[in-house]
């Protein structure tokens, strides 16, 4: 594994356990098995770590939110995106719990984090008309209504892993599964019938 991999592995693992003010260059170091000095070659403070983090995590994301904009969008496969996105939330969840006060320290993040917002939303727009247009979803009820269930979709998404802490002492697992649900049961009240039986199907099989 090359060095810069291994620093943000070793970063990622304490930031998950000690949070970002706890953590530090030469805790990470020494876990690496290399210098303060060779570590701050690579990056120069843990601010740069939590931004490689951060942009880490986007990428990895990217392919499941860019999902909403295929043909044929099904509600199985809004089910099997969103799963696979907040498992890789909860990967990297000290971003999530330090948010607030990272992005007003990180103004490079910060302005990222204010264009990927802007994307999402594009994202589940398209990906609510794919559902309506593939039947499973029904037409929006009135006009703005859509764009009201996208902003409760992406304050859940954003702030899940913060309650859930607070919340619960449980698996990850099942930490990750109640908020799935609770995030993908705001699309019900406007499923079809035929949406409907697939998300009756979808809960069952996932409990």
């Amino acid at each position: 594994m090359a060095i810069k991999d291994r620093i943000l592995q070793a970063a990622l693992r304490q930031f998950n356990q000690f949070g970002t003010d706890q953590t530090t260059v030469r805790s990470i170091a020494e876990e690496v098995g290399i210098s303060h000095g060779n570590l701050c070659y690579h990056y120069k403070n843990t601010d740069e770590l939590i931004e490689a983090l951060y942009l880490q995590l986007v990428d990895q994301i990217t392919p499941h939110a860019e999902g909403a904009f295929q043909q044929g969008l099904s509600l199985e496969e809004v089910w099997e995106q969103s799963w696979s996105t907040f498992t890789l939330m909860y990967q990297y969840r000290f971003l999530l719990l330090d948010f607030a006060r990272i992005i007003r320290r990180i103004d490079s993040m910060r302005q990222n984090f204010r264009q990927l917002m802007v994307l999402r939303r594009h994202q589940f727009q398209h990906g609510i008309q794919q559902l309506v247009d593939n039947g499973w979803m029904q037409p929006e009820p009135s006009t703005g209504q859509y764009d009201h269930l996208i902003t409760h979709l992406l304050i859940i998404g954003n702030h899940w892993v913060t309650e859930s802490v607070i919340q619960f002492e449980v698996e990850e697992e099942e930490r990750i599964r109640y908020y799935h649900r609770a995030m993908v049961s705001l699309l019900f009240p406007y499923l079809t019938k035929r949406g409907r039986q697939s998300y009756g199907r979808l809960s069952a099989e996932e409990t």
